[in-house]
């Protein structure tokens, strides 16, 4: 579902960027888009995918947080690194 929403705006922008046809055919489409994006049931999906997206952004955040966690001893601050050790000796 997301593929084709995506592929149907990126078709919609691309054209609108790419016409040559003069303002009246882009004023012509602009009003088609704004019409479409007032129907409800546009509205609905557009509501879904954000809901989707946040919660995906959500779990990427818990994540990167239990991983830091992790690497810092669940102890909150940032894990110290020795970057002399850590290249070897004479590496600069």
């Amino acid at each position: 579902m997301i593929s084709k929403l995506t592929l149907v705006a990126g078709f919609g922008a691309g054209y609108v960027l790419g016409a040559k046809a003069g303002t009246g055919r882009y004023d012509q489409i602009v009003r088609q888009a704004r019409g479409l994006m007032g129907k409800p049931a546009v509205q609905h999906v557009t509501s879904s995918v954000q809901t989707k997206v946040g919660d995906l952004a959500d779990k990427a955040v818990d994540a990167v947080n239990s991983k830091v966690e992790t690497i810092t001893g669940d102890t909150g601050q940032p894990a110290s690194v020795d970057l002399t050790t850590a290249l070897g000796p004479h590496q600069h």
